[in-house]
């Protein structure tokens, strides 16, 4: 299942990780997990290559706008879509400035990945 898509989740919460880990393998994606934005530019610097992220709004250490901006700046990943996860009123307050290619409402479920994801399998 080498060709299976890669999803990058970035996400400081474990259980989300774990959650979206779980949902999305039977989804038929291949998943990285990671519990904050700057691991995650270190594995995309290092040559990760994902179909699609999965980004978590509200992090320590590194916020999704910053992740953002910092994502574009690379040439070879400019253009991976990137779907911003959050409760309802982070994602109505900063969803816009992100300029992602589409929102995941916490909590997480089955049906909802699923229809977050769907286009990227």
């Amino acid at each position: 299942m080498t060709d299976a898509p890669l999803l990058l989740v970035v996400d400081d919460d474990p259980s989300v990780l774990l959650l979206v880990d779980v949902l999305a393998e039977k989804m038929g994606f291949r998943v990285k997990a990671v519990s904050n934005g700057l691991q995650a530019l270190e594995h995309l610097r290092d040559g990760l290559q994902p179909s699609v992220i999965l980004l978590d709004i509200m992090m320590e250490r590194i916020d999704a706008l910053t992740f953002m901006n910092q994502l574009r700046e690379m040439p070879a990943l400019e253009e991976t879509p990137v779907i911003a996860m959050s409760t309802a009123a982070v994602l109505e307050r900063y969803g816009e400035q992100l300029q992602v290619s589409g929102t995941l409402l916490k909590p997480i479920t089955a049906p909802t990945l699923s229809q977050a994801l769907g286009k990227y399998r």
